[in-house]
């Protein structure tokens, strides 16, 4: 007999990307609305979309996405390869349903399905991509800017996962 909460670690994060996406849909359509209207939920989805629009302007101003982009595209693929969508999780792709209504993903077997020609079309970005910046980004970047990089990152990293942690309760 399979735990509630075995069958959640692996639909929520263990199953391939794909069943995740799924999940997220189906969690997004049986509890959204619900979920928007819960005050506490509403207030940290407004400190996430806050923290989130603060640090994806900076990287606008950093021209990370077409950087990013540019950089998968060519041969031999870049840091946002195919496998980089494995680090979006159920929760992470719900959260990023409740801000936007939907998750923006291509076909393709090279990059990472979250990739469009302008960055990443995730609000809320995974863990490891929060936390990551390649050569390419660092030797183009100040020292001003990789700070206020940093910093932002980690903002929007605390409070996202305050979040999914708070989802994760009331998801039950």
């Amino acid at each position: 007999m399979t735990t509630r909460a075995a069958q959640q670690m692996r639909s929520y994060f263990t199953a391939p990307v794909e069943k995740r996406l799924e999940t997220a849909r189906r969690l997004h359509c049986r509890h959204g609305r619900e979920l928007g209207r819960d005050l506490v939920i509403r207030s940290f989805l407004d400190r996430t979309a806050r923290a989130a629009d603060e640090l994806g302007q900076h990287m606008l101003a950093m021209d990370m996405g077409r950087r990013c982009s540019a950089c998968a595209a060519r041969t031999g693929g870049g840091c946002c390869s195919a496998v980089m969508a494995d680090n979006s999780d159920a929760i992470l792709l719900l959260i990023n349903m409740l801000l936007r209504g939907t998750v923006k993903e291509r076909a393709t077997s090279t990059e990472c399905r979250f990739l469009g020609q302008g960055g990443c079309t995730l609000a809320i970005k995974p863990i490891f991509c929060l936390n990551y910046n390649c050569g390419q980004i660092r030797d183009a970047a100040t020292e001003g800017e990789m700070e206020k990089l940093e910093h932002l990152a980690g903002r929007l990293l605390g409070v996202q996962t305050e979040l999914e942690s708070l989802l994760l309760e009331r998801l039950g």
